[in-house]
Parts: structure tokens; C-alpha cells; sequence
């Protein structure tokens, strides 16, 4: 089958996925799901915190956990016993963002009063997370471009030697900086510089999969306020697999919190859902989620089925009769899920397809 994989090969990104599942529990325990797209980009962030060093480019729409990844590949690094310090580029005056990434003399402008050190000279040692960095002014571009180059810091109004400076650039952008870079926003040089590790954070609707378990788990944190919400109808959570979610996993986690803190029942329904997620047609809607989430439904136990039966025909040496028994499902089930799913044994050179 084209695009398949081989059952050794199944093995190892099982194996990786795994991996990547551990690694994002213990550091990034706000990051739930287990796509595969999130999957590849923990996979980066993990081998960007070994490495320690080389500067990494995370984009990712607004609310899809950019930060998160950055302090966590801060956190799982060697640079963690040094400062982590988080500079939001669209939020810097232009006129003061050279001031504050580099730092400044005393008396370099009017309200120089005194010495500063900047952004960059506090985090020696460690990282610097520039998030929304296509909103840098271009002055300052070059700059940090010529940083990058050299770690060499110079503030404004210095006479003197260059400070060298030891720290890690993580940049983040809400926009694919490339296409920022073609439209002439941002310089292609320092894009270069940046792109080195590059990690796309899916947005949510992208992974509609994990929306059950982010649900779940907001449900958790919150009722630690003493609140007993105790499930998630079908119907809502199917509404919530259905909308688009424009403000990603923050957009989720903040309509939990608001439910679980105004819900009266012990189950959040589909009424208790903002206008925003029903279209103002309860009725209707309920149907179209009924739908939508009995296909969802229907792909994630396709998916469960097709990995749970590919680990116990691996386990067992692809024997019909010792999987059947250790799945505990007929001979003849078996055989229909393996022709259902395009398995084979290897020696009948078949190959074996991802979960789609």
C-alpha cells in the first residue's frame, strides 16, 4: 500500500510517539493530545532541549502553545539554572525596543537616568523567548541579527567593548515567517538565522482528536475549585469537536473554566454551551453535532483499533490463532479486521498502512 509503513518501522514510531507522549507529561503537562502532528513538533522541542544551543523558530497560531513549548525546551535544557525571560515583540514601543532587548547607558537619551542592562544581558546563561517577533522594527532586526552573529551586545550609548553575551534566542511568530519575509516585513537574514529548529504548533481544529482529552483534563484542573462536573455529554462534547476554535487550546481551556464555574448540573450539556458553539439553533445544531460526532467517534476506534490490533499481531509473530485469542476475538473477526485494515503477514511482502 502506498504511503505504508513496515511493521519494524510501525514499532519504532510507536516506540517514538511514546516517547514524546512521556516527554510532554512530565514537562509540558498543559499540553495534552497526542496527534501526530503535536507529536512531531514535542519530537522537536524535545531534541532542541538536548541540544541546548541552537536557535529555534516556533509558530503556531495565537493560544496553540507556543510559550509553553518555549519554557519547557528552557526547563529540559542545561541553560535551566540560568534566567528564562519572555519579551512580547508587539507589545515593545518602538522607540524603546533597542533600549530594552540591549540595554542602555546613563545618559543615552532624555530619560537615561541611569544604567540598564536589557532583555538579553539579564538572561546570560539562559534563554530569551521573542514572541510575535515579526513586529520587531526593522532597526532592531538588524541588530539582533548581528547579535546572533557574533553574541556580542552593545547598548545604546556605549563607548566602549561590546558585552559577549551567552544566551539562547527562542523566536516565536503567529504568522508563517516566510511569507512575511516574501511580502518584505521582516528581513530574510535574520529569518535564516532563526529558522534553524523550526517547530509548527497545529492549531486545534487540526486536531479535533485531542479535543475529548483537552476537555477532560480542564475538567480535572477545575474542579479543584471543590466543583463536581462529573461528565461532558455526547451532544456537547460533539459541538465542541465542531466548531472551529479561532483561539485554539486558550479559547477551550477558558470556556471550561467559565462551565465549570457556572454549570448547576453534574454534566456540562449542549445547553449550557455559549450561542458561539450552537449558532443559535440548538435544535438544528444538535443534529449536525450528533453527526459530526459520530464521525469523529467512528475515526477515533478506527484508529484504536487499527493500533491495538497492529501491536498484538506484531507481539504474536503475526499468528492468526495466537492474536485471535490474545485479542480475545474470533479467528474469522480477526481476518476481517486484517483484510478491513490491509494487514499481512510480512513473508507475503505486504506492507503496513498508518492510522489515518
Amino acid at each position: 500500500m502506498k504511503g505504508g509503513i513496515t511493521a519494524r518501522e510501525w514499532q519504532v514510531d510507536r516506540r517514538r510517539q511514546e516517547q514524546e507522549e512521556c516527554w510532554a507529561r512530565e514537562h509540558c503537562p498543559e499540553i495534552v493530545g497526542t496527534h501526530p502532528s503535536l507529536m512531531a513538533a514535542l519530537q522537536i522541542a524535545r531534541l532542541a532541549a538536548e541540544d541546548g544551543e541552537c536557535t529555534v523558530l516556533i509558530t503556531g497560531e495565537t493560544g496553540s502553545g507556543k510559550e509553553l513549548v518555549a519554557a519547557a525546551i528552557h526547563e529540559c535544557s542545561t541553560r535551566r539554572v540560568a534566567p528564562y525571560r519572555t519579551v512580547n515583540a508587539a507589545s515593545l514601543p518602538t522607540e524603546l525596543a533597542d533600549s530594552l532587548l540591549f540595554g542602555h547607558e546613563k545618559g543615552a537619551f532624555t530619560d537615561a537616568a541611569t544604567s540598564t542592562l536589557g532583555v538579553l544581558r539579564e538572561a546570560h546563561g539562559g534563554s530569551v523567548f521573542l514572541d510575535e517577533i515579526q513586529e520587531l522594527h526593522p532597526r532592531v532586526q538588524a541588530k539582533l541579527l548581528r547579535f546572533l552573529q557574533d553574541h556580542r551586545v552593545t547598548p545604546v550609548g556605549a563607548a566602549g567593548e561590546p558585552w559577549e553575551v551567552d544566551v539562547r534566542i527562542i523566536a516565536g511568530s503567529n504568522q508563517h515567517l516566510h511569507e512575511v519575509v516574501a511580502a518584505g516585513g521582516f528581513r530574510a537574514d535574520l529569518y535564516y538565522r532563526l529558522n534553524v529548529l523550526p517547530i509548527d504548533m497545529p492549531p486545534l481544529r487540526k486536531r479535533i482528536m485531542d479535543i475529548p482529552l483537552l476537555a477532560a483534563h480542564f475538567i480535572t484542573q477545575f474542579n479543584e475549585r471543590k466543583r463536581c462536573i462529573t461528565s461532558l455529554s455526547p451532544t456537547a462534547l460533539g459541538a465542541l469537536m465542531a466548531y472551529d476554535w479561532p483561539g485554539n487550546v486558550r479559547e477551550l481551556r477558558n470556556l471550561m473554566e467559565r462551565l465549570v464555574i457556572v454549570c448547576r448540573d453534574r454534566s456540562i450539556e449542549v445547553s449550557d454551551l455559549p450561542p458561539e458553539l450552537t449558532g443559535g439553533h440548538q435544535e438544528q445544531h444538535t443534529q449536525d453535532t450528533n453527526l459530526k460526532f459520530n464521525e469523529a467517534r467512528a475515526a477515533v476506534v478506527a484508529t484504536f483499533e487499527h493500533d491495538y490490533i497492529c501491536r498484538q499481531w506484531v507481539a504474536n509473530d503475526y499468528h492468526l490463532t495466537r492474536t485471535s485469542e490474545a485479542i480475545g476475538k474470533s479467528r474469522q473477526w480477526l481476518s476481517q479486521q486484517l483484510r478491513k485494515y490491509d494487514l499481512e503477514t510480512p513473508s507475503r511482502g505486504r506492507r503496513y498502512p498508518t492510522a489515518q
